[in-house]
């Protein structure tokens, strides 16, 4: 049974090894990120580790603009830009618009017994301390080390989880209680259809209870109903954090490439709806 391969993984100790090699991840990406803040670089890159750092600025905006809801119902799509979750309506809306929903995905949760955390605390804390005792070249070293060890556990992880949680839905078992922890099946708040919602209360129900989403945006404005530059002009910049990334120089250019591709699928769009325009 798969749910005996979670209670190896878990009692072999691979369970923990994921966590601690994990948080020795952070550890090192932090210390890592420390050092190049230090040299007021947004960019390092080590060709020789194979590694590179870059600090990425991310603007969060209001996205409960009066202006921006009203660009996208003066062009008629805002049913379509926004997303709706059910705990944000009232009671009467949930009881119009119950044949309405859209049921999220669900997921596996894992609660494990905590046995021993005293002595991975300890364990940890001394590999912290260490940390400050070395040099860079060391610290990317550890970094990579210990980064394939954490992708080696979760990948095993996953798949053990993914086979329990088919196996959990297949028997209609919501809960199982096993020796070192529990295993529950989360059904996340569903969704509710936004073209039926906006039928029910038009735009003003639409602003009170949607959150619009900006991947949809985009997509709207490559099919040319409106510009991203429009949508940009009427966005107000709440807050900016600025996340630091540590990953491999092949990961990077991967990443590059998988924005590029998406560029182009928006410009293919682009270019289908302008030729359908002029039909």
């Amino acid at each position: 049974m798969s749910i005996e391969k979670i209670i190896h993984f878990v009692q072999s100790s691979n369970y923990e090894q994921m966590h601690s090699s994990g948080a020795k991840v952070q550890f090192l990406r932090q210390a890592i990120g420390e050092y190049q803040s230090s040299l007021g670089l947004q960019r390092l890159e080590w060709t020789e580790q194979n590694v590179v750092g870059k600090f990425i600025a991310t603007k969060e905006y209001d996205l409960k603009n009066q202006q921006l809801f009203d660009l996208f119902d003066n062009h008629g799509v805002l049913s379509k830009v926004v997303r709706i979750k059910l705990n944000n309506l009232n009671e009467s809306e949930k009881l119009s618009l119950q044949e309405f929903y859209t049921a999220s995905n669900q997921y596996l949760r894992f609660s494990p017994i905590r046995a021993n955390s005293g002595h991975r605390e300890e364990e940890l804390c001394a590999y912290r301390k260490n940390i400050t005792k070395n040099n860079i070249y060391w610290l990317l070293d550890q970094w990579k080390h210990y980064k394939r060890i954490y992708s080696s556990f979760v990948e095993q992880w996953e798949s053990i989880r993914n086979l329990v949680f088919k196996e959990m839905l297949r028997k209609s078992q919501h809960k199982v209680t096993l020796p070192i922890g529990r295993l529950s099946v989360v059904i996340p708040n569903p969704y509710i259809d936004s073209d039926a919602a906006y039928r029910l209360g038009g735009k003003n129900l639409i602003q009170r209870i949607g959150k619009i989403d900006m991947e949809q945006v985009k997509l709207y404005a490559a099919r040319r109903y409106f510009s991203l530059s429009q949508v940009y002009e009427l966005l107000n910049v709440q807050n900016i954090q600025t996340k630091y990334l540590l990953l491999t120089l092949t990961s990077e250019r991967n990443m590059m490439e998988g924005l590029v591709q998406q560029n182009n699928r928006y410009s293919w769009i682009n270019i289908q709806s302008e030729a359908a325009w002029k039909e």
